[in-house]
C-alpha cells in the first residue's frame, strides 16, 4: 500500500505466485498495475511512502517478510534485482570494478582477484567489449543506457544468485540485445538449475 494524503493506496492485493527450481515466471500486465511494486515487494524494496501492509513470501522456507538480520545476505546474495533503470543500482562515484568486485566480495568468500575475475567474465557473458577497460570506468563514461544496463545484469549475476527478479531489465535495449540477454537468462537458468 501506498499512504498518500488523500489516503491509503492499495497497488498490490491479493497476489499469489510460486516458482519453481529453474523455471522462469512472467508477470503481463498494464502499465501501473502493480508488477514494479510485486517484484520490489518480494525484496523488501518498497520505496516510501509505500509499505508492506500484510501477506508472506517464501524463499528457501524463510518468510522475507520477516527478516531482519539475514534480510542483508539474502538481497544481492540468494536472490537479487535487475531494474529497469540502472542507475537505480549503479554509484556514480564508484568504478565499476570497485561496485562488481564489493557485490561479489559481499556475498561469497572471495579474494579480491577472484572477485575481480569473476566480474570479468559477468561482462564478458552480457556482451560486453574490452571488459578490462570497461572495469576501469565510472558508471558516467559508459556510453548509453545499454551499456550501463548490461553492467547491472552482470552486477547481479555476479553473486550466482538462486532468483533473480528482473523489473523490464531490458526495455531498454535494443532488439538484438534483448535477445540476446532473454538468450542468456535461458542458458544460465539451464546451466544452473539449482
Amino acid at each position: 500500500v501506498f499512504d498518500l494524503t488523500a489516503g491509503t493506496l492499495k497497488a498490490v492485493d491479493d497476489v499469489s505466485v510460486s516458482l519453481a527450481r529453474g523455471k522462469i515466471l512472467g508477470i503481463v500486465g498494464e502499465s501501473g498495475c502493480g508488477k514494479s511494486v510485486t517484484g520490489l515487494s518480494l525484496m523488501r524494496l518498497v520505496p516510501k511512502p509505500g509499505r508492506i501492509a500484510g501477506g508472506k513470501v517464501f524463499f528457501d522456507g524463510d518468510n522475507v517478510i520477516d527478516m531482519n538480520d539475514a534480510l542483508r545476505r539474502l538481497r544481492g546474495g540468494r536472490m537479487a534485482m535487475v531494474f529497469q533503470d540502472p542507475m537505480m543500482t549503479l554509484n556514480p562515484v564508484l568504478r565499476i570494478d570497485t561496485q562488481l568486485v564489493e557485490t561479489v566480495q559481499a556475498h561469497a568468500n572471495a579474494s579480491r582477484e577472484s572477485a575481480l575475475e569473476r566480474a570479468r567474465s559477468m561482462l564478458a557473458l552480457v556482451g560486453i567489449a574490452a571488459p578490462d577497460e570497461r572495469l576501469r570506468n565510472y558508471p558516467h563514461q559508459l556510453s548509453g543506457g545499454m551499456r550501463r544496463q548490461r553492467i547491472s545484469i552482470a552486477r547481479s549475476l555476479a553473486v550466482r544468485p538462486r532468483i533473480l527478479i528482473c523489473d523490464e531489465s531490458i526495455a531498454a535495449l535494443d532488439v538484438s540485445i534483448q535477445a540476446q540477454i532473454i538468450n542468456l537468462y535461458d542458458t544460465l537458468i539451464r546451466n544452473h538449475p539449482e
